[in-house]
């Protein structure tokens, strides 16, 4: 894993003048290409173009495989896109060192690849380069962005952002945000920062609350209202389910969103486990509680919806009985038709194999380790590994960083120094028990 950066690690900030300078240094580059011959430039310009189309494609591939769940190392498909990503790169650092400019240009051309390509180990490591790509994410898709930064290999990628936020760049609260999902922030970084008010408190504060630092705790206590900051607030508070009813009452008719409705089911609170399939989370609920008495009710609601609104049942039908279900989500559209997949689940029903004789996760029993298995599951949509994460996070009382821009390493480390605390297991395990004792 990264180095966290400490205060005892920053350098000297970089200023908007310095940001300025990489940008001059690259149009200069570009309108250097005036200088060359036309038929020349009109060849690798269209040779660019060729490669363009397949490495974009190929990139918004890679993050949609991100998006959807957890980049297994065992998906082909994954491994022939990183393969190819890596043969395609080779032709952009070719026209790099026959002139710079030709990748320059891609800035206003193709700013995802231009990002991604400065942000690449054999250009990020000039400083320049690094500036040029860095400044420009905030300027692309989101997802995309995060996706290119948190995995980005340049060695100097976490300091540069710490000095960049030190010189309070434009960007300092989006490469705040990078630095937390590459898992390089110090607490002290932090305290940092927002005494500075470079960070504001709602982002900083919260993020301490998380590390268990009192000035954390204390800010969310004093200034979080209602649903605001919930996760954070359940984490920090050992008597979860008293706090929750303290704040939302007991009807659930009177909670002020789905979303909170949800976290009362991820507490597992007797007065709120009535479930409503209309609700917009009604999936997600069914996922956490992994209640198999609900299927039939659940397969009959999927007879009345079309495929784009029955989908993401399967998904969640996923999450609690894993190969036990006779289709996966990825059959959808492929191996079968919508029919037939209702068609096949009702026969499913009838012949009674969805009976289970506990709540279930993967076909397993909901445990902590079914649950983590089902974080590195590939068939697992991401909606339903943000919930199981922060089911994990709550009920075992222990955060553990996670976003779906990670890279495979960086998630596998992430679970299996969880799953190497034994009291986190017995935590999450105990959670019933400890729900009637009040923690």
């Amino acid at each position: 894993m990264r180095q966290r950066i400490g205060v005892e690690h920053l350098k000297a900030p970089i200023t908007n003048q310095e940001v300025e300078g990489a940008l001059a240094k690259a149009e200069r580059a570009v309108n250097d290409l005036s200088q060359l011959p036309v038929t020349w430039l009109d060849f690798c310009n269209e040779k660019l173009s060729i490669a363009s189309e397949s490495i974009g494609f190929l990139i918004r591939q890679r993050v949609q495989i991100h998006k959807r769940g957890y980049p297994s190392r065992e998906l082909e498909y994954l491994k022939l896109i990183e393969r190819q990503i890596e043969e395609l790169k080779q032709v952009y650092l070719s026209f790099y060192r026959l002139a710079p400019g030709l990748i320059h240009q891609l800035r206003d051309q193709e700013p995802e690849i231009y990002s991604w390509l400065m942000l690449q180990g054999e250009l990020g490591s000039e400083l320049d380069n690094l500036l040029c790509g860095l400044i420009l994410l905030e300027d692309i898709d989101a997802k995309t962005a995060m996706v290119i930064a948190v995995q980005s290999p340049v060695e100097s990628m976490d300091s540069t952002l710490s000095e960049l936020i030190e010189g309070n760049a434009t960007s300092s609260a989006f490469y705040f945000e990078c630095l937390r999902v590459r898992q390089t922030l110090s607490v002290s970084l932090i305290k940092r920062w927002h005494k500075a008010s470079i960070i504001s408190s709602h982002v900083a504060l919260p993020l301490l609350a998380l590390q268990d630092v009192k000035e954390g705790i204390d800010w969310l206590n004093d200034n979080a209202g209602s649903e605001q900051y919930l996760f954070e607030r359940l984490i920090t508070k050992r008597d979860r389910g008293t706090w929750f009813r303290q704040c939302f009452g007991i009807e659930p008719n009177g909670l002020p969103s789905a979303q909170v409705l949800t976290y009362a089911k991820l507490l597992e609170l007797k007065e709120f486990e009535a479930f409503d399939i209309s609700s917009s989370l009604a999936p997600v609920d069914f996922a956490l509680s992994g209640d198999w008495k609900l299927v039939p009710q659940i397969i009959e609601h999927l007879e009345s919806l079309e495929e784009a609104e029955g989908e993401i049942w399967l998904h969640a039908l996923y999450v609690v009985y894993g190969k036990l279900l006779p289709l996966t989500p990825q059959d959808v559209g492929v191996e079968y038709e919508w029919e037939e997949i209702v068609d096949l689940l009702n026969e499913w029903v009838e012949d009674e194999k969805y009976i289970q004789n506990l709540p279930s996760r993967l076909g397993y029993a909901l445990s902590f380790e079914s649950t983590l298995a089902a974080m590195q599951d590939s068939n697992v949509d991401v909606l339903f590994r943000d919930w199981l994460w922060r089911q994990i996070c709550i009920q075992s009382r222990a955060y553990v960083p996670w976003d779906m821009a990670m890279p495979i390493h960086q998630q596998d480390w992430n679970f299996n120094n969880l799953k190497a605390a034994p009291s986190a297991s017995e935590r999450f395990n105990l959670r019933n028990s400890n729900a009637v004792m009040g923690y």
